[in-house]
């Protein structure tokens, strides 16, 4: 899909397949967008001798500790095709992959998909799906406030970029950049497939969260069946965005200075809901009714660079949450709220690095409104990943040998401020010869609360502790 608007090629989709790339944020494809993809790729294929290219296939299993109905084997490829910026730049990386076996689902992404015509320096446009450095503390922290975000894992998130026309000056060169940027379209942040049976929303991926089933009406448990109202493509495809970006790079040497502001779609769409509750037979019919919501980002960035040490402060405003409000429908409430952050790099040697970084999120609490506010029922997810949290990451060279191979890790400790939630995740890498690498990553969540879903991401998640082991080949 995302191809296939950027190249202006329509593709068909039926109405259950729009509801799936709708709600699951364009996490599955319909066959005609495949067979696009492969002529797409094909009809590159005479001139990639004049690029530079990677294609990364990859198998591992996943491992759950609380519950192994939840074990899972995946697969996945990635492509990319790039060549060196002179006078233009095309740049292409896409992937695809998902849940092998019995629990097979599938997805389909593409973080940046992009041409660029100008020289490097120089004043530039760019025009297809780019990642920008919009906000330091929006990518620290993956909030998905500035650009989408590809959600196949939650612990896992990649950024993906936003989809339009970027016209860049160099104010002064190498030092100060001014960026504008505008579209037409809106492509959500991406988040795990699932399926609408017997009115429960389901999914065999752990991080997909089901919506409550059953909720306690009058000391009666009342069970609840969902729908899905699926808004016109159009409605949600078709919207406008505007923004500027303004500084220096985040990586620049000495001092750092940036800023930005947006009015633009919010990545995730918002859910509120129509329900009628049955007395009699103490049963509920709720349809959910997917929204796109507008809302406007600013935010600043201060910090230095040097040689040892890399500070920045941070700062995003997000104005209230604006959107059409169904009739008769419950729905989330969000208020305009302020998110410091600071962060702290240590260089503690040419191959090992500290991170250290702290988030605190200034906004009163997000609320229900309309009919079933007070019901129980909410199909909203977290606003943000964190509200409090300090983080401490260390990442580097754990062992290399004389002859082919090494190994790098990553580990990092997240501590809700508020509760005792953490969150303790690895990554240990193991790059053998040519191109072959295996891989382990960790996560283990301890959560304070037993029941409580969507108040926290740690609680959130308590039950995924897994270890993901595989191995892949990039050539």
């Amino acid at each position: 899909m995302i191809i296939a608007i950027l190249m202006g090629v329509m593709v068909n989709v039926s109405k259950k397949q729009l509801f799936r790339v709708l709600r699951a944020n364009f996490s599955e494809v319909p066959k005609s967008f495949i067979i696009f993809c492969c002529g797409f790729f094909l009809h590159l294929s005479p001139s990639v001798a004049e690029f530079g290219s990677i294609v990364d296939i990859g198998l591992g299993g996943d491992f759950y500790f609380t519950d192994e109905s939840d074990n899972n084997g995946q697969g996945f490829i990635n492509l990319l095709i790039q060549n060196t910026w002179s006078n233009s730049q095309l740049w292409v990386d896409v992937g695809a992959g998902g849940l092998v076996g019995e629990k097979a689902s599938s997805y389909v992404k593409a973080p940046q998909l992009f041409y660029r015509m100008g020289q490097m320096g120089k004043t530039h446009f760019t025009i297809g799906r780019a990642l920008y450095d919009w906000s330091f503390a929006d990518s620290f922290w993956n909030l998905g406030l500035t650009q989408p975000i590809f959600k196949w894992n939650e612990a896992r998130p990649e950024q993906q970029g936003l989809t339009g026309l970027f016209l860049n000056f160099p104010v002064v060169k190498n030092y100060f950049d001014l960026t504008f940027f505008a579209s037409p379209l809106f492509l959500p942040t991406q988040g795990p497939s699932f399926d609408l049976s017997n009115g429960r929303l389901t999914s065999s991926n752990p991080w997909f969260n089901e919506p409550v089933g059953i909720i306690n009406l009058a000391g009666e448990k009342a069970k609840l069946n969902y729908d899905i109202d699926v808004p016109n493509s159009q409605d949600v495809v078709v919207q406008t965005s505007f923004g500027v970006l303004f500084g220096t790079p985040h990586n620049k040497k000495d001092f750092i200075l940036s800023g930005f502001a947006m009015s633009k779609p919010r990545n995730d769409l918002v859910l509120p809901f129509q329900g009628v509750l049955n007395l009699t037979t103490f049963n509920g019919d709720i349809t959910v009714l997917p929204q796109v919501a507008m809302h406007q980002v600013m935010g600043l960035d201060i910090g230095w660079n040097f040689e040892n040490v890399k500070t920045v402060f941070s700062w995003i405003h997000e104005g209230q949450v604006e959107y059409d409000l169904p009739v008769s429908a419950t729905y989330p409430v969000l208020p305009d709220q302020n998110i410091f952050s600071t962060t702290q790099l240590f260089r503690l040697s040419n191959t090992q690095r500290l991170w250290v970084g702290y988030i605190r999120v200034d906004r009163p609490q997000t609320q229900l409104g309309g009919v079933f506010a007070n019901a129980q029922i909410s199909t909203f997810q977290n606003r943000n990943r964190f509200d409090e949290t300090l983080r401490v990451k260390w990442e580097g060279l754990l062992f290399k040998s004389k002859s082919v191979y090494l190994v790098n890790a990553s580990f990092a400790a997240n501590q809700n401020l508020q509760n005792d939630n953490i969150w303790l995740s690895s990554d240990i890498r193991w790059s053998l010869y040519k191109g072959i690498e295996l891989f382990s990553q960790c996560d283990f969540f301890g959560g304070s609360d037993e029941f409580i879903i969507g108040s926290d991401f740690i609680n959130t998640y308590q039950n995924n502790d897994r270890c993901f082991f595989g191995g892949h080949y990039a050539f």
